[in-house]
């Protein structure tokens, strides 16, 4: 995947903003592959973001009005870079994602959006508790998180189409 011929300003390896954007992607953190390009979702994941969002795209256009994921916002439940040979792991922890400071920076970046979809254990805690707390206006939706080991991991289907339309159906059911 390829990114556009230029990145929406204050794009990070972390976050993607795009104002006016009602609808937004909470992944879990950066690696390897987000660091080196400047973009979250740089590689594998954002190969399955694409195919995703081309499903969503097809069956729900009122929520997802673009093929294009530089239309929405994607970001990640921790800002910081992960991946063993940096820091020794891939992920942060829950506790880490559920501190004050970051929950204020994630709630800054995701608010005001009207659909919110959070993909992996992390970002699923990190919106939840931006939502009991009041500080998420929109809905959420919570899927598992969109790396291919991930993916390969959806039951009922026996390739990666199918269980992207898989994913799209549990998401979907989500918000009715």
């Amino acid at each position: 995947m390829s990114p556009p011929p230029t990145l929406p300003a204050g794009t990070t390896p972390h976050r993607q903003p795009c104002p006016g954007a009602q609808t937004g992607f909470v992944f879990i953190c950066p690696g390897r592959h987000e660091a080196n390009r400047g973009y979250p979702c740089a590689a594998g994941t954002g190969a399955n973001l694409n195919r995703v969002l081309a499903v969503l795209h097809r069956r729900r256009p009122d929520l997802f009005p673009s093929l294009e994921r530089w239309k929405y916002v994607v970001t990640n439940s921790w800002d910081r870079v992960e991946y063993p040979d940096l820091t020794g792991r891939s992920v942060p922890t829950t506790a880490e994602v559920l501190q004050p400071a970051n929950l204020a920076r994630l709630a800054g970046e995701i608010g005001g959006l009207r659909h919110v979809v959070a993909c992996g254990a992390q970002a699923h805690a990190a919106v939840q508790a931006l939502a009991a707390d009041g500080r998420l206006r929109g809905r959420a939706a919570f899927g598992r998180h969109l790396s291919q080991r991930s993916v390969n991991m959806i039951a009922g289907a026996s390739d990666t189409p199918g269980r992207i339309e898989r994913w799209c159906d549990d998401l979907l059911a989500q918000w009715g």
